[in-house]
């Protein structure tokens, strides 16, 4: 409801009714920024996911393939077998849809041990629930890779690693590029 302030209104009154026109302001204002927040919350969380596969995911990717632990080849332009664009592009995508789903859960503010809390949802959410279970159902292969240790311990190298370094650069970009 606005208040009109009338040039010969006594001057208390006057000035109850601006203060009470600035609160009125500023609290439709907070809903705008609650929704602003949270999409900039969402796009940086995307930004953050997104980085973080195509440095850090396809780095410890290439370390993994060096040593023999897997055959997925980093920064590989081949076409993806689920989406059909090369494998960089279509990883970095789902890197940034993971990012952002972090966001939404680390908050449009987050504090406390980042890279922890990080590497949690990595484990629980990109290697647990992405890697080890929905991929191989989509493929129609078994889940948890057929229960082959050598398989799973890398998958869950990487959605560590991704976890802390997404949730880490979520929260640098979110804090005004400070570092901690």
């Amino acid at each position: 409801m606005p208040f009109h302030v009338h040039p010969f209104q006594p001057p208390k009154i006057r000035a109850k009714c601006l203060k009470n026109e600035r609160n009125a302001g500023l609290q439709q204002g907070r809903g705008d920024d609650k929704m602003g927040d949270f999409i900039k919350s969402l796009v940086l969380g995307f930004i953050a996911g997104a980085i973080a596969f195509v440095t850090v995911h396809e780095a410890i990717s290439l370390w993994l393939l060096n040593a023999g632990h897997t055959t997925h080849v980093p920064w590989s332009t081949e076409p993806s077998l689920l989406t059909g664009y090369p494998e960089i592009a279509s990883g970095a995508v789902w890197g940034g849809l993971w990012g952002a789903i972090f966001a939404v859960i680390l908050g449009s503010v987050p504090q406390g041990a980042l890279t922890l809390r990080g590497a949690l949802l990595g484990l629980l959410g990109t290697a647990l629930v992405g890697v080890l279970v929905v991929l191989p159902l989509i493929k129609s292969e078994p889940p948890f890779l057929g229960n082959d240790i050598n398989l799973i311990w890398p998958q869950l190298l990487l959605g560590a690693a991704f976890g802390a370094v997404t949730a880490w650069l979520y929260g640098f970009f979110t804090s005004g590029f400070r570092l901690p």
